[in-house]
């Protein structure tokens, strides 16, 4: 039966890399989720983040919010057909199929920001060069389609990724947001986020399940306007989201 509407991010929310899992679970109590295209497991989930997940399969219609691409939320063992995906560039029907009216939407959007985009990545990755940090700098794209700009440091140096970026682009055009969570800086245009993407899906849901209460998990800032279209929002204590609520308390 069921009881209520979930959308839930994936990554740092219900599992992330093993470097992040808690010191106190041991390795083998872990269920990789996240695989690598060779297969190989890159992301866990706790036996708790399990029990939630279990939770949520068996009570909810679960729908993923997440940036993930549409290949590499297709390498998460977890049940879903409908999704968000791609920082909501991407939206999945019912069906499991790309929703073609938000892809029509999405692809006149993007159009005028694609060099934008490619300059971004430019700029990071000479910034990159100059100061001899080691950053992959790329544009994201699903298809032909460029959505938004990652930078990603090869050895998880968070500071040294940032100082990169600031340098290399220290101010965005107005309405382009700056997301940064652990080891990534995704540079993204103000058409994308995963709001508009939930705030397209959301009527069908409501309407299919009126009665349902829906409820929005998230970790990162970047979550936190799609959960404020949410009845209920929940989060992880440890993550960016909880982080200035939890600390100031």
């Amino acid at each position: 039966m069921i009881r209520a509407i979930a959308l839930v991010d994936l990554d740092d929310t219900l599992f992330q890399t093993l470097r992040k899992c808690p010191e106190d679970v041991p390795v083998e109590r872990l269920t990789p989720l996240g695989f690598a295209k060779d297969g190989s497991p890159l992301s866990y989930a706790t036996p708790r983040q399990m029990r939630f997940l279990e939770w949520l399969a068996e009570t909810t219609h679960l729908v993923p919010v997440t940036a993930r691409s549409l290949d590499a939320l297709r390498r998460a063992h977890i049940p879903f057909r409908a999704a968000v995906c791609a920082h909501g560039g991407v939206v999945l029907d019912e069906t499991g199929e790309v929703d073609a009216a938000w892809a029509e939407t999405i692809a006149a959007r993007a159009a005028p920001h694609a060099a934008t985009l490619a300059r971004f990545a430019e700029a990071i990755a000479a910034e990159a060069t100059a100061r001899g940090v080691a950053i992959n700098a790329r544009v994201l794209s699903e298809g032909d389609l460029p959505l938004y700009t990652l930078a990603k440091h090869a050895d998880a140096d968070a500071e040294a990724l940032f100082a990169v970026v600031d340098a290399a682009v220290p101010e965005l055009p107005e309405g382009w947001t700056d997301h940064r969570n652990g080891n990534n800086v995704a540079l993204m245009p103000p058409y994308l986020g995963k709001r508009h993407a939930v705030a397209h899906i959301l009527p069908a849901l409501r309407a299919r399940f009126p009665d349902a209460p829906v409820i929005g998990v998230g970790d990162s800032y970047t979550d936190a306007p799609f959960m404020a279209l949410c009845d209920f929002a929940m989060m992880p204590p440890r993550s960016q989201l909880a982080g200035g609520l939890f600390d100031a308390g």
